[in-house]
C-alpha cells in the first residue's frame, strides 16, 4: 500500500507539475516510472503476504473433555469465534478462562445440566496456550411432570393435532431448553400460517426444582377462532376486472391460509402480466375475524424482443427474432411471434393464447406457422394453421389436443413436385424428471405424440402416424450413463404424397452422429433421398468430468428412416467428443465416424439441455 501512494505521488510530479525544476527529463522520466512498475506488483504482493500472515496469527487451542452428548455439542457452539493469540500474557488469559465458563454455565443449564463443574488447565506448548476445559456432567435435571394442553376451534386441525400427539417431552427425559422454545414457536408459526391470530399461551412456564434434580413443565395453548378472508382487493392496471378476477382462488369467506395465498401469488406470477405481486393480509383491520386482503401487481413491460445469432452443425448459420407481446388488449391475450433465417430451414410462427387461471384448466392458443425447408435434394414449403389445447396432470404429464390444417408443396430432386392439404387432428403427452434440470445425473424424458387426417374430411389422403421419443440418464460410477430411443411409425396409402414435414429423417448431432443432418432415409428409384414413413435411431454415451466443467464423451448410435420394417438398414456411428458446462446449459463437441465408412469423419456442435 506504501509503494502505491509513492508511485501516485511521483506520477503527480512527473506529469501534473510541468513547471517544477525538479522535473527530470522525458528519457530519465520513462526509466524511473519503468522501475516502479517492476516494483509495484512486489509490494502489492508484500501487502498481501503481511495480511495472509496476520489473518493466519497463532491462536490458543480450546479442547473440551470428560462428557459427550448433548451437552457436550452446546458446550463446543458456546466457545468463542476469537480465541487469545499465542502471545497474550498470563492475565488475559485468566479473563478468558472467567467468560468462557461462564458462558459454559449457561449452555450446560440450557440442556438440563444445572450442576456442572468445568475445570480448565492452561499450559504453554511450543509458545502457545493450550487449554483444556474438564467437564463434570453430574446429575441432570429431568422432566417429571409435562402438563401440555391444547385447545380451541385448531383441534379440527391436522397440524395442531399432530403437535398435541407429539410433546416435545415424555416423563423421564433430561430437561432441554431448546425443546420447549421450539414447541412454542412451532405452536406460534401454525397458528399464523391456518389463521388463528388470537391464539394465546393461557399458561407457559418451566418449574425447576435444583435439589430434586427435577422439572414441571405447564403450558396451556388456546387456538382460538380462525380468521376468514374478508374484502379482497386487486390493484392492477392490465386487464379488466373480469378477467383478474377469474385468476383469484381465494375468495372472500373461505378460512385463512398463508399457504392458499402463497399458491394465489404463484397463480397470478404465471399469467406472465406481472413483475411484482405484493399480498398483504391487513390483521389490524381485522373485523369479526374478518381479514381484508390487499393485492397490488406492478406490470411487466408489455413488449419482449430476443435476437439471436447462432450457428449448428445441423441446420448451419441462423438469426432468429421473438416478439412476446404479454398481452393484446384488456382480455388479457398473449402474442407470440418468432422468425428463424438460416440456408437450409426458414420459419415464421404467430401463436396467440386465451389467458386461463388455473393451470389444471389447460391453455387454448390459435396459431399459425410458415416453413421453408430446402436441407439436402428435397425442399418443401408449408403453411399450418391450427388452434391447440395444453394443459398438465397432476403427475405433472403435459397433455396436448391439437387440429391444424396443413398446406404443404414438396419436391423431391428434379421430380414434379406433390402439393399436399391435410386437416389433422394430434394428442400428446410429454414429461420430463431429473434431479437437476440443468446438468441432470440422474433423469428422464418421455414424449409421445399421434396425429392422423381422413381423405375426403378437408383432406387428400388418409394417414395416421406415431411418433415417440425416450431419453434416460443415470449415474454410473463418476460419470453418466445417456439412453436414447426414438421411433416413428406411419399408415399412409403412397409414401411418395406424404408431405415432408411427416417425412421421417435420420442422422445428425441428435440422431445418427457420423452422418450429415437428415441424410439417412429411403432412397426412391431415381436415386434421391425422400426420406422415409419408419424411424428407429438408438444411441449409448458416457460422459466422464475431467476438470472443473469439462469432461469427455464416448458413444454409439444406430439408426436408419425407412419404409420397409424388414429393410430398416440401420447404420451405426461411433465417436467421442468433449462437454463443457457453460452458464447456459450444456455444449457438446462430437466427433462421428460412419461404421461403414470410418475415414469420413462428422463433427457435431450443440447447446442445451440433455433432457
Amino acid at each position: 500500500m506504501r509503494m502505491l501512494i509513492i508511485t501516485r505521488f511521483v506520477l503527480s510530479i512527473l506529469f501534473l507539475n510541468p513547471s517544477s525544476v525538479l522535473r527530470p527529463s522525458i528519457q530519465t522520466s520513462h526509466l524511473f516510472i519503468f522501475i516502479l512498475l517492476l516494483l509495484l506488483p512486489l509490494s502489492i504482493y508484500a501487502d498481501e503476504k503481511k495480511e495472509k500472515e496476520k489473518d493466519k496469527t497463532p491462536v490458543a487451542s480450546i479442547n473440551i473433555v470428560g462428557t459427550g452428548g448433548e451437552l457436550y455439542k452446546n458446550l463446543s457452539l458456546n466457545i468463542p469465534s476469537n480465541p487469545p493469540e499465542c502471545t497474550e500474557p498470563q492475565e488475559q488469559i485468566r479473563q478468558f478462562i472467567k467468560s468462557i465458563k461462564k458462558r459454559f454455565r449457561k449452555a450446560s443449564r440450557a440442556v438440563g445440566y444445572y450442576d456442572a463443574l468445568f475445570s480448565p488447565n492452561t499450559r504453554r506448548i511450543d509458545g502457545c496456550w493450550k487449554i483444556t476445559i474438564a467437564v463434570k456432567a453430574n446429575r441432570p435435571i429431568k422432566v417429571i411432570r409435562s402438563n401440555i394442553i391444547l385447545k380451541g376451534e385448531g383441534l379440527t386441525q391436522k397440524e395442531f393435532r399432530t403437535l398435541r400427539n407429539n410433546p416435545p417431552y415424555q416423563r423421564g427425559d433430561i430437561l432441554n431448553h431448546q425443546k420447549y422454545t421450539d414447541y412454542k414457536k412451532q405452536l406460534k408459526d401454525a397458528s399464523q400460517a391456518l389463521g388463528y391470530f388470537d391464539a394465546t399461551f393461557e399458561a407457559h412456564k418451566i418449574t425447576v426444582n435444583p435439589l430434586k434434580f427435577s422439572a414441571d413443565i405447564d403450558l396451556v395453548f388456546n387456538t382460538g377462532k380462525r380468521f376468514r378472508y374478508g374484502k379482497i382487493t386487486v390493484k392492477q392496471k392490465v386487464v379488466h376486472e373480469n378477467v383478474i378476477q377469474s385468476f383469484l382462488q381465494i375468495k372472500q369467506g373461505d378460512f385463512y391460509s398463508s399457504e392458499e395465498l402463497i399458491r394465489q401469488q404463484q397463480l397470478l406470477q404465471s399469467s406472465g402480466f406481472y413483475a411484482d405481486i405484493k399480498i398483504n393480509a391487513l390483521h389490524k383491520q381485522a373485523v369479526n375475524h374478518y381479514v381484508p386482503i390487499e393485492i397490488t401487481l406492478k406490470a411487466k413491460k408489455r413488449n419482449a424482443w430476443k435476437f439471436k445469432i447462432g450457428y449448428g452443425t445441423d441446420t448451419g448459420p441462423r438469426i432468429s427474432g421473438e416478439l412476446n407481446r404479454r398481452w393484446t388488449s384488456a382480455k388479457g391475450h398473449r402474442l407470440n411471434l418468432s422468425a428463424t433465417a438460416a440456408p437450409k430451414v426458414s420459419t415464421f410462427s404467430a401463436r396467440l393464447t386465451e389467458p386461463k387461471a388455473n393451470p389444471k384448466q389447460g391453455t387454448l392458443s390459435y396459431l399459425f406457422e410458415w416453413q421453408q425447408d430446402t436441407d439436402n435434394n428435397i425442399i418443401s414449403r408449408s403453411y399450418k394453421f391450427g388452434t391447440e389445447y395444453t394443459q398438465k396432470t397432476d403427475s405433472d404429464w403435459q397433455q396436448t389436443a391439437s387440429i391444424t390444417y396443413l398446406l404443404d408443396t414438396t419436391q423431391v430432386g428434379d421430380q414434379q413436385p406433390t402439393r399436399s392439404h391435410l386437416t389433422l387432428l394430434g394428442i400428446g403427452t410429454e414429461k420430463t424428471q431429473a434431479d437437476n434440470y440443468l446438468f441432470p445425473l440422474n433423469g428422464w424424458h418421455a414424449k409421445a405424440h399421434l396425429q392422423g387426417a381422413f381423405k375426403n374430411i378437408l383432406s387428400d389422403q388418409s394417414i395416421l402416424q406415431l411418433k415417440t421419443e425416450t431419453k434416460i440418464i443415470t449415474q454410473l460410477g463418476d460419470g453418466r450413463l445417456l439412453g436414447r430411443l426414438a421411433l416413428g411409425t406411419t399408415f399412409v396409402g403412397d409414401a411418395k404424397t406424404m408431405p415432408k414435414e411427416l417425412r421421417f429423417f435420420a442422422g445428425g448431432g441428435q440422431s445418427v452422429r457420423g452422418y450429415s443432418f437428415d441424410s439417412l432415409g429411403e432412397i426412391d428409384s431415381e436415386g434421391d433421398l425422400s426420406g422415409g414413413k419408419h424411424l428407429l435411431v438408438g444411441s449409448l454415451e458416457y460422459d466422464y468430468p475431467i476438470i472443473d466443467k469439462w469432461g469427455v464423451a464416448g458413444f454409439i448410435d444406430a439408426g436408419n428412416a425407412f419404409n420397409d420394417w424388414k429393410n430398416s438398414d440401420l447404420k451405426i456411428g461411433v465417436g467421442a467428443g468433449l462437454r463443457w458446462r457453460s452458464p447456459v446449459g450444456p455444449v457438446r463437441i462430437d466427433i462421428g465416424f460412419p461404421k461403414d465408412k470410418i475415414s469420413d469423419p462428422h463433427f457435431h456442435l450443440s447447446i442445451g439441455a440433455d433432457l
